[in-house]
């Protein structure tokens, strides 16, 4: 059986996002503590009121996007 030219395309970008997903870094992020605390959050914008400027726990300065924490910041299995 001859490979059409776009079953062909479809196998090397099929290949291409393969070996994408395999060399691609694992997550480093810390993921959220299993404490009471964290337990109950439900709204990201109260990240801010224990890591926000002037806490016990501030945002790193060079921190990106401070108002999407669940994004990067997953809870613990």
């Amino acid at each position: 059986m001859k490979l059409k030219k776009w079953d062909l395309i479809f196998i090397i970008v099929g290949v291409i996002v393969v070996l994408i997903l395999a060399i691609a870094p694992k997550q480093t992020t810390p993921r959220m503590p299993l404490d009471d605390i964290h337990s109950k959050l439900t709204d990201e914008k109260t990240c801010k009121n224990c890591h926000g400027q002037g806490t016990d726990r501030p945002f790193p300065p060079n921190h990106p996007n401070k108002e999407r924490c669940l994004l990067c910041h997953k809870r613990k299995k």
